[in-house]
């Protein structure tokens, strides 16, 4: 037991308190349980459960960046379920890679899904010349988000639906 604990139960166990009122009944002592209850993970504690498609897993959200020919130029593992705000960090990651590997060009394009929908990171990733290609809804939404109407929103799915933007989207999934 800590000493905060045995302390309490002694002032408790007097029954006074320092004006001299007294206490009511003492306290019974508290004995914890010799299993604790509820599940531990005891083969990686630093995993977290992780929405996923399908519900909830124990695991890790990976993030990767390809260039066009899948080849992966940078990955991090986080236990941050959502990919929202990731955007940034990982293009920044990206470009760190490429320029200790002597490539100084900024890549063209960023293409995304949907979870990676981050405004004020879209920006700054523009703000470097680098153009940025992520809907702004998943495709399971029939119509737009309530308040997403208008503006970067519209804009952004004028783009993807062309035939470059749409292609070049398309190339994300490794199938062209």
């Amino acid at each position: 037991m800590s000493r905060a604990n045995t302390a309490y139960e002694a002032y408790r166990a007097r029954g006074v308190r320092r004006d001299g009122v007294k206490l009511g009944r003492p306290p019974k002592s508290y004995r914890p349980p010799a299993t604790p209850a509820g599940k531990i993970n005891v083969v990686d504690p630093d995993s977290r459960n992780i929405k996923a498609p399908r519900g909830y897993l124990q695991g890790y959200n990976a993030q990767a960046v390809t260039n066009e020919q899948q080849i992966v130029i940078a990955a991090e593992i986080s236990a941050d379920s959502p990919d929202f705000g990731h955007l940034e960090p990982m293009v920044s990651a990206a470009q760190a890679e490429l320029k200790g590997a002597g490539v100084n060009d900024t890549p063209g394009v960023v293409v995304a899904d949907a979870g990676y929908w981050h405004q004020a990171q879209m920006e700054n990733v523009v703000g470097r010349g680098i153009q940025v290609l992520i809907p702004p809804d998943a495709l399971k939404r029939k119509g737009a988000r309530p308040g997403w109407d208008g503006g970067p929103y519209a804009f952004m799915r004028r783009v993807l639906d062309t035939d470059e933007g749409g292609g070049l989207y398309r190339k994300r999934q490794g199938d062209d």
